[in-house]
């Protein structure tokens, strides 16, 4: 049995926070990368059925695929993150998807507002403020980041490395 999440993958922000992620973010150290969740943990890799698989076919296959950019660094107690805008496509994919699977809600419902992010370091107290300083002055250099999500993945995690099970096309 193994964990499963429904995510965007985001390649384009690689070359920015690739490296911030390979030290501040375990799961970049097994194989994640760059990405906004929509549901973790979703449905335990045994129980994905070509019905169940079907249905995130569908969800997928009726929302637009989602652009947005990547420009502002903001902060959970202690995570750094980057804040994607327009925000609200983001938030009807995941609403759609926690339609279509109500007892897996967006954000893992652990918290009350799902905020769309694409985690850099987490964990970070000490180093917090280092890290933000960094990363805004890459994106300065750099300039905003933008994704644009053709599909939505489903990844599972097996032996501690994380792997794409599937993808499923948006709309356009």
């Amino acid at each position: 049995m193994a964990r499963t999440l429904l995510a965007l993958l985001v390649p384009e922000a690689e070359p920015v926070v690739g490296s911030f992620r390979e030290l501040y973010d375990p799961s970049a150290r097994r194989g994640l990368g760059a990405h906004i969740t929509l549901i973790y943990p979703f449905i335990d890799s045994e129980l994905l059925t070509p019905g169940l698989l079907a249905r995130v076919r569908d969800v997928a296959a009726e929302l637009p695929a989602p652009m947005f950019r990547l420009a502002e660094v903001r902060t959970f107690p202690s995570v750094v993150w980057l804040a994607p805008e327009p925000s609200k496509p983001l938030v009807h994919i995941a609403t759609a998807l926690e339609r279509a699977f109500p007892d897996h809600p967006k954000g893992g419902g652990a918290f009350p507002d799902f905020v769309p992010h694409l985690s850099v370091a987490r964990n970070v107290q000490q180093e917090k403020t280092a890290v933000i300083n960094e990363l805004q002055a890459r994106l300065a250099d750099h300039g905003p980041i933008y994704g644009w999500c053709e599909s939505l993945s489903l990844l599972v995690s097996e032996n501690r490395r994380w792997r794409e099970w599937a993808s499923y096309p948006f709309l356009y």
